[in-house]
């Protein structure tokens, strides 16, 4: 309504887009494609800069030659279209032309990921489509550039009012601490999912130090019965092959610290192309000073169990090759410190985790799988 707009005018300056999607044709019919089609007007964009190639002024980019409007579209559009700029399409009964390629839209985050490649016209060029009738699935978006240094009580403030004096508008406001609200959900999505595959690789690493620790003692079975032999003592066994344990696991927690300082930076090079926002790698030395902890605490927690049975194995058993295969507990300090660990260990992925819920269930049934 003439009130709403006034309101949204009166906050700044406004730039308003209109985004359909709808299938481009060639001229000739010959080939047709899915579009994210993004009308936008003489004030866009409010902040940052549109980038295409070549680089065009909006007049020439988008302006009326003949009938023809202007038209931008990332390499995507043009490769599966097989068309190159100059080329005309069709978008309702308005005919555009290629005129650029587009590199990037500084509002692309705030806009959502679409299903299909964007082409981005003017709002006149939008209008002569004919697409925009009623019963069409159009999204106007109203972006304002508030004054400058507007604080954030400000903002709610503004928020409150629109709620207060047009509660049957059915707009939806979004401000600059939360753009892209979908995009923000699949983030939140996605580190559920890794906390998930944090927390398997863990158990599955636990696991996988258990076996190796049984298989490398197996491996030392008559070194230690020779020890043993000698009159060395179970504390001695114990603390020569649990130093041994923890410097080659302090190798792998060291290739592994490289390798995850690294990957920030590898990541961010791969990405960029990809995502529409500055992918900048950084180095995270909290994030692997708790990698490194988890690491040790794996290591402890599943290797005091089969470093406190090699203890109590007598020489005679293992010369008589029957190993280690005592199905009991060790003795009770062994067991004890490996329990203590393991709570340690689940408490501090609970903690570190970016839900508690998903990794307090996931825990829990890990504890249970185990019991059972």
């Amino acid at each position: 309504s003439d009130a709403e707009l006034g309101f949204i005018r009166s906050l700044g300056t406004v730039s308003l887009n209109s985004g359909m999607r709808s299938m481009a044709r060639l001229e000739d019919g010959s080939d047709q494609a899915l579009v994210e089609a993004k009308a936008v007007d003489d004030a866009y964009p409010l902040y940052g800069a549109l980038k295409t190639d070549p680089a065009l002024p909006k007049d020439q980019l988008f302006g009326e030659r003949s009938g023809v409007f202007g038209a931008a579209a990332p390499d995507l559009l043009f490769e599966r279209l097989n068309v190159d700029i100059g080329d005309r399409l069709k978008l309702g009964s308005a005919v555009f032309e290629l005129r650029a390629r587009l590199v990037s839209e500084p509002d692309a985050v705030s806009d959502g990921f679409g299903f299909a490649p964007r082409l981005m016209i003017s709002r006149e060029g939008l209008a002569a489509s004919g697409l925009v009738q009623p019963g069409s699935l159009v999204e106007n978006a109203y972006k304002v550039r508030l004054p400058e240094g507007t604080s954030e009580a400000r903002i709610k403030d503004i928020q409150a009012q629109a709620a207060k004096d047009f509660p049957q508008a059915g707009w939806s406001i979004r401000t600059r601490s939360n753009a892209a609200p979908a995009l923000s959900a699949n983030i939140e999505r996605f580190s559920q999912f890794l906390t998930l595959v944090g927390l398997t690789a863990l158990v599955v690493g636990g696991v996988g130090v258990a076996n190796a620790v049984r298989a490398y003692l197996d491996g030392k079975r008559g070194v230690i019965a020779t020890f043993k032999s000698l009159g060395a003592s179970g504390g001695f066994v114990f603390t020569v092959y649990l130093m041994q344990i923890l410097l080659i696991a302090g190798l792998g927690i060291v290739l592994g610290l490289i390798l995850g300082a690294a990957m920030p930076f590898v990541a961010s090079a791969l990405l960029q192309s990809v995502i529409p926002v500055p992918a900048q790698g950084g180095f995270y030395p909290g994030a692997l000073a708790m990698a490194a902890l988890f690491g040790l605490l794996v290591t402890l927690a599943f290797a005091l169990l089969p470093l406190g049975r090699a203890r109590d194995v007598p020489a005679t058993a293992l010369f008589r090759e029957m190993g280690f295969e005592s199905r009991g507990l060790p003795r009770l300090p062994y067991a004890g410190a490996a329990l203590a660990i393991v709570v340690a260990l689940a408490a501090l992925a609970i903690l570190s985790a970016n839900d508690y819920r998903i990794a307090s269930i996931f825990v829990g049934a890990t504890v249970f799988a185990f019991l059972v």
